[in-house]
Parts: structure tokens; C-alpha cells; sequence
């Protein structure tokens, strides 16, 4: 099993989050890993998503958390 590092950015700061994992996790893998632990830890902001703007996992990350995940590496 290898461990893989998530890393995104929060308030500015980045931050990561282990994971083990046979294969490197997609994006759609690490947003839910991502958004699992900014449940747990964060408080959701107080933003309206902007209505012209696609609602995708990533984006409601970013509106929910303030969170963007900037990269995916091996540990």
C-alpha cells in the first residue's frame, strides 16, 4: 500500500491530508477525502454559491470551506 499526500490550500495556508492507497487518487477521490476532513474541522462558510458558476464537487468545496486542493503526490 503506498501513502499519498493531498495537499490544498485553506485561509491562505496549505495543508495536507494522508491517504493509503494502491493506485494515486483522482481528483474526484481526493475532493471527497478532502471534503470528509473539512466537515469534521472546519465551519462552513456563510457564501452564496454564484449562480452562473457550474457546480461541480470542486466548487462547492471552495464555497462551502474555502478549500482548493492543490496537488496530489506520492509520501
Amino acid at each position: 500500500m503506498t501513502t499519498w499526500i493531498i495537499a490544498y490550500s485553506k485561509d491562505g495556508n496549505t495543508a495536507t491530508l494522508k491517504t493509503d492507497s494502491e493506485q494515486k487518487p483522482d481528483m474526484d477521490r481526493a475532493i471527497e477525502l478532502v471534503t470528509a476532513k473539512a466537515e469534521k474541522e472546519y465551519v462552513e462558510q456563510d457564501v452564496e454559491p454564484k449562480s452562473d458558476e457550474e457546480q461541480t464537487p470542486a466548487t462547492r468545496l471552495a464555497d462551502r470551506f474555502g478549500i482548493t486542493i492543490t496537488g496530489i503526490s506520492q509520501a
